[in-house]
């Protein structure tokens, strides 16, 4: 199999590369068949063994000489609604700020691109390229993909309404998340490896999304705009800027 980047076009999509491994820790080395794919939104889904079967099974069936899976493990993927990079200056920032992201999963592309666009814009300079990734730019033929991100994105806030995943505090099994509800106030409670539970609140310090736990990444992940924290709380990914809180809903409950 050549060495190159291959990915194909179906929702959800897959890609797969070959990657040198050491192998046992010998000089000599091996292939590995780096595969990806089945994604889901950030926070809508907590299946992810069912997930890693699915690309086994794809796999198999395409390289029948795979031998073991070696790893697994996921990432998050920052998509534009039209699959394009946002490349150029920050909106609503001072002129000398420039931002890379939204690669879609074509941050080697994307890097190559801002490395000559961006350059270009320091100085001054005209690219015909400066419309087609700016971070402003409004694509018309994107407006149907956007309504519907816009409407799932909405359909996110019913969970202030729903009860908890669990009932009580006690039934969190060691080393797992879940949400329950205290009042009106819902709380991300995690049991640690001692058996102790740590509490912080539910809500996402972003736009207020009630965040879900993530089995596999033992993370809080908001449904509503994609930010990750730890299982006490702390920020992993953006847009959220801080933390989960700790004392909103403590004072509720004295």
């Amino acid at each position: 199999m050549p060495k190159a980047l291959y990915w194909d076009t179906g929702d959800p999509y897959h890609y797969i590369r070959l990657a040198e491994t050491k192998a046992g820790g010998t000089v000599s080395a091996q292939e590995t068949l780096l595969v990806g794919g089945e994604d889901h939104r950030t926070g809508q889904a907590d299946d992810a063994d069912t997930r890693y079967a699915r690309l086994e099974q794809w796999t198999r069936q395409r390289f029948p000489m795979a031998a073991e899976v070696r790893f697994r493990w996921s990432g998050q993927i920052m998509e534009s609604v039209d699959g394009l990079a946002f490349i150029g200056r920050n909106p609503l920032d001072h002129e000398n700020v420039y931002v890379v992201t939204g690669d879609s999963g074509t941050g080697i592309m994307h890097g190559t691109i801002a490395g000559l666009l961006i350059t270009d814009l320091i100085q001054d300079r005209k690219n015909p390229w400066t419309g087609l990734y700016s971070p402003t730019r409004v694509t018309l033929g994107a407006a149907p993909d956007f309504a519907r991100e816009a409407v799932n994105t909405a359909s996110q806030y019913v969970d202030w309404l729903t009860a908890g995943d669990l009932e009580k505090d006690e039934l969190v099994p060691v080393e797992t998340g879940a949400i329950v509800r205290h009042g009106l106030m819902k709380v991300a409670m995690y049991r640690d490896t001692k058996g102790a539970l740590q509490e912080c609140g539910a809500v996402c310090p972003h736009l207020g999304g009630i965040v879900a736990w993530n089995h596999a990444e033992h993370t809080w992940d908001c449904p509503a705009h994609g930010s990750r924290f730890d299982p006490l709380g702390m920020v992993l990914n953006g847009p959220a800027n801080e933390n989960l809180h700790s004392t909103a809903f403590a004072a509720a409950r004295e």
